[in-house]
C-alpha cells in the first residue's frame, strides 16, 4: 500500500506539480487542499501518512495551526514554505522538516521518504508476509 499524503499548498501550478511528482515516486496523493480547514476536514475523513504544508493559506487558518493540529495526531508534518523565518519560528516544535519553496524535487522527495521510510519497511515487510502465505 502506498503512503498516503495530505498536500496543502495553495500555488495550483506548485500543488499539481508536486502532487504528480509524488504520485509518480509512489505516494498516493488523492487530492490538493488550497484551505486549511478543507485539508482538515479531509485529514479526518482519511487520516494521512504525512502532510506536506505551505505556510500562507487561503482562507484563515495558517500553515502552522493546520501542521501542529495535525502534529498533535501523530501525523508527520513537513513544511514547504517561501516563510523560512516564520516557518522556523512557528514550526520547529512539530515538523519532521522545513523546507523553502525553491528546493528542488530531489530534497522534497528525500525528506517525504526520510519521514515515511518506516511506513514503507512495514508495507514491504507486509506485502513480503502476504506473499508468502500465498506461495506457500
Amino acid at each position: 500500500m502506498k503512503p498516503h499524503i495530505l498536500l496543502i499548498e495553495d500555488d495550483p501550478l506548485l500543488a499539481e506539480s508536486l502532487a504528480a511528482n509524488l504520485e509518480a515516486s509512489g505516494f498516493l496523493v488523492p487530492s490538493t487542499y488550497a484551505n486549511g480547514l478543507e485539508a482538515l476536514a479531509a485529514s479526518e475523513r482519511q487520516p494521512p501518512d504525512l502532510a506536506l504544508v505551505d505556510i500562507a493559506l487561503e482562507g484563515t487558518l495558517r500553515g502552522t495551526t493546520v501542521g501542529a493540529y495535525l502534529a498533535e495526531r501523530g501525523i508527520p508534518v513537513i513544511y514547504l514554505s517561501g516563510y523560512m523565518e516564520l516557518a522556523l519560528a512557528e514550526g520547529r516544535d512539530h515538523a519532521v522538516e522545513i523546507l523553502p519553496k525553491t528546493a528542488r524535487f530531489s530534497d522534497i522527495l528525500a525528506a517525504v521518504r526520510a519521514a515515511t521510510d518506516g511506513l514503507l519497511m512495514e508495507t514491504s515487510a507486509s506485502e513480503r508476509a502476504i506473499a508468502s502465505t500465498l506461495d506457500g
